[in-house]
């Protein structure tokens, strides 16, 4: 990956406008839907305060562009495109793998066992290649729903694959596990197990009294543990 490799892993590329709408080299972007005649009519400094706002709430990720005529750095994937392969292959099939990979690596790192399900959607901007930010599904393990999680790749055909991160996408409702519940629960008890090995031990002194046809009455002491019920 050469001198670049790792530049990108803490870096979040600053939304920034490239053309504004009508202006000198403007060219419609095929996944813009608003035109000049659809209301309200936003200034190019209001559509990249808004598009400020999403991008660093996100990282990228979450953008709503139904809104912009402007064009910035950030643009959505058009996954049944051609864009970054060549035919008969689709965007959709690139960043399924690139998702897959991140997931293999993910689980690796983590020893979960999430499975890929599908790419849900990706957003991208120019990195010395390409940035793709894909969120995708996976099933957890520990109790079969549908999550999502997010990947971060930076991708040329045949130049750079770089492995920035993989993550569960923050702030879901779900809770990500990604093993089996059984597997879980053992885990659990094993902990238990060992904290309670660290607990100190209890002990106290009891006075028994005793008294038999052939003996005088005497009483003698035992060190008592109540834990474990050693003497």
């Amino acid at each position: 990956m050469g001198e670049l490799e790792g530049w990108s892993n803490n870096w979040l590329e600053p939304a920034c406008l490239l053309w504004q709408s009508g202006g000198r080299g403007y060219e419609r972007p095929p996944y813009m839907t608003r035109t000049d005649e659809d209301e309200p009519h936003y200034t190019a400094e209001q559509e990249l305060a808004y598009m400020q706002k999403q991008v660093n709430e996100s990282d990228g990720f979450d953008i709503d562009y139904t809104l912009n005529r402007c064009v910035f750095n950030y643009h959505p994937a058009m996954l049944d495109s051609h864009m970054f392969v060549d035919k008969p292959k689709t965007t959709e099939d690139l960043l399924k793998r690139l998702s897959q990979k991140s997931l293999d690596d993910y689980n690796e790192t983590n020893k979960t066992r999430f499975e890929f399900v599908k790419v849900v959607k990706a957003n991208f901007h120019w990195a010395t290649a390409i940035m793709h930010l894909i969120t995708f599904e996976v099933k957890d393990p520990f109790d079969d729903k549908i999550k999502l999680f997010q990947a971060k790749v930076r991708h040329a055909q045949g130049v750079v694959e770089e492995y920035v991160f993989c993550r569960p996408k923050p702030n879901q409702i779900v809770e990500c596990v990604g093993n089996v519940k059984k597997d879980v629960d053992e885990d659990v008890d094993k902990d238990v197990e060992k904290e309670d090995t660290k607990k100190p031990r209890s002990f106290y002194v009891a006075r028994v009294r005793t008294e038999d046809d052939a003996s005088p009455l005497f009483y003698f002491y035992l060190i008592v543990c109540p834990i474990c019920d050693v003497t």
